[in-house]
């Protein structure tokens, strides 16, 4: 049988450890969202360099946390389909690579430790 003694701060870590995984800001997750519609539109144009590189700056700078690369995912896809449906025109890649460069800033700051 549990007694208060265990059950409490087992109640206490699952607590802290829930809010953990939620504890981003706006900034952080619209930082994320904006380098998933991007990346959805190198997918779509073959920008295979800027694929790599936007993954590689999530890994880099975020937490180790799933719903942030979920996130990332999601808005991915959903970006790849919109262009495709909206028959968007690819970018420019060196305009492309300017876009990516603020993004990936972005999500930098965002997430730099203070």
């Amino acid at each position: 049988m549990l007694t208060k003694q265990v059950i409490l701060p087992i109640t206490v870590v699952l607590l802290f450890s829930a809010y953990q995984a939620g504890a981003e800001t706006a900034e952080q997750q619209n930082s994320i969202r904006y380098l998933g519609q991007l990346n959805g539109v190198a997918l779509h144009c073959n920008y295979i360099d800027q694929m790599r590189r936007m993954k590689r700056v999530l890994v880099t700078a975020l937490p180790r946390r799933r719903h942030l690369g979920q996130l990332f995912d999601d808005v991915t896809n959903t970006s790849f389909l919109e262009f495709i449906k909206s028959k968007s025109v690819c970018p420019g890649e060196q305009q492309f690579l300017l876009k990516v460069d603020a993004a990936v800033a972005v999500v930098n700051q965002a997430f730099s430790k203070p």
